[in-house]
């Protein structure tokens, strides 16, 4: 992959550098923000180099200068949004890039819009208090607790529900407390004017359920006024930007629910009752043909998602943070219990065609944190080439689960990804107040 093809991916920053106003009243700043990219883009090549053991890229081809000489070519302003040399659509209008850097103890935010910088701020904050202030999210939602018996893990092991020491506040501190850590008043104050938030987070930031933000005076949720996507890097802000197609997402989708798990004598693997009829619901919504129970193997599923336009699995998944790529994977059919387990190395060893992957199973937008966001089951898909992944945060019930499913999956017909996930949170919300039942899912990628 050459260097002006990677960097080149990250079109949005243009304005940043063209922004003659702003550049004469802080020149110091723009060159900042680039220089911060560049050393997050380091950090995320240095990282999937780890990972697949391939490099993509000279480290020292990456700087300030050469992000804005990139930035610099092909790109233009006309209505709708940005174009691209080659006239391909990108971001949809009132889209606005949440950029986030942390370094020495200091945790910088830049909120950048089409016409340049809107906001900016930086905070002293240690790493032990961002995680913390997440985890007290996670502890007032209860949602640890109540996806306890729906979780697989090792007999042997002990599922930690609360960490030591820690005491329980109430939802709405939780939210307030990390609220003001994310969405500081500098930003709060400009998010007004957006309508799709995409979120380049730091560490286990991209594992945040943003929708349940507060940064507004009138205390409505951020879910209420836009939608959101996390982009795992700068690298992605550029990829999937054309518009797409609801006809080709709904070609050829392979469906997968509640595949067979023979008996482990290592694993609690609790049942997941509703699993099939929601793929089921999702398939007759696609007019598509599900693979259910036995029929949902590893190696059909293999032999099939190359050619697929859509990729949704009602299944579970595993998470892990100490070796994410071996030890995180969706459990699908086998002979054998483990013969059954799609690993995220192996999954991002796989050429994938698909514009969309659905991971309706627990813990799939988890993993392992690391400076440029969080390695595991969806970003391996985005590596093997699928642009968008609708990943969970934590298992809710079945109900609620299958209903915006269902949902999500009717507004794609007409709606960008991210609008139609939004739609169906507002939707399911209207029956399940509970923000634990209707804020897990999150996209990963960019909003079309």
């Amino acid at each position: 992959m050459k260097r002006r093809q990677i960097l080149k991916s990250i079109p949005f920053f243009i304005s940043l550098y063209s922004s003659a106003a702003f550049a004469q009243s802080r020149p110091n700043a723009v060159q900042q923000l680039f220089d911060i990219a560049a050393a997050q883009h380091k950090r995320e090549l240095r990282d999937l180099w780890a990972a697949r053991a391939a490099p993509l890229i000279s480290l020292s081809d990456v700087s300030s200068r050469s992000i804005a000489e990139v930035l610099a070519i092909g790109a233009k302003e006309s209505r709708g949004g940005w174009r691209e040399e080659y006239g391909e659509i990108t971001y949809p209008a009132k889209t606005s890039v949440l950029f986030y850097s942390y370094d020495g103890g200091v945790l910088q935010a830049w909120l950048v819009s089409a016409v340049g910088i809107q906001a900016y701020h930086k905070q002293s904050i240690s790493k032990q208090q961002i995680s913390e202030t997440i985890a007290s999210l996670r502890d007032s939602l209860n949602v640890d607790s109540l996806q306890r018996p729906r979780v697989p893990h090792q007999r042997a092991s002990i599922v930690v529900i609360q960490s030591a020491g820690r005491a329980r506040i109430s939802r709405d501190r939780a939210i307030t407390d990390l609220t003001q850590i994310l969405l500081p008043v500098p930003v709060a104050n400009e998010l007004v004017s957006v309508e799709h938030l995409i979120v380049v987070p730091v560490m286990e930031i991209g594992a945040v359920p943003y929708a349940i933000l507060k940064p507004f005076r009138d205390n409505s949720f951020l879910i209420d006024k836009m939608s959101v996507s996390i982009a795992p890097s700068l690298f992605d802000l550029g990829q999937a930007l054309y518009r797409r197609d609801s006809r080709r997402l709904f070609s050829s989708p392979l469906i997968v629910g509640n595949p067979y798990l023979p008996e482990s004598r290592n694993w609690s693997v609790p049942s997941l009752p509703g699993a099939e009829q929601e793929a089921q619901a999702v398939a007759k919504i696609m007019n598509a043909t599900p693979l259910l129970g036995k029929e949902a193997t590893k190696t059909e599923v293999v032999s099939r998602v190359g050619e697929s336009s859509l990729l949704y699995f009602a299944t579970h998944g595993v998470a892990s943070s100490r070796d994410p790529l071996s030890k995180g994977f969706l459990m699908l059919s086998a002979e054998q219990f483990e013969q059954g387990w799609w690993t995220a190395r192996e999954i991002q060893n796989t050429r994938l065609r698909a514009e969309m992957t659905v991971l309706s199973a627990c813990q799939t937008g988890l993993g392992q944190a690391h400076d440029a966001g969080i390695i595991g089951l969806s970003r391996a898909f985005q590596i093997a080439g699928v642009p968008r992944v609708v990943m969970s945060l934590w298992s809710v019930d079945d109900q609620a689960t299958s209903r915006l499913m269902q949902e999500f999956v009717n507004h794609l017909a007409t709606q960008i990804p991210s609008e139609a996930l939004r739609q169906a949170m507002l939707a399911v919300r209207q029956e399940y107040s509970e923000p634990s039942k209707w804020a897990s899912f999150v996209m990963f990628g960019t909003p079309r």
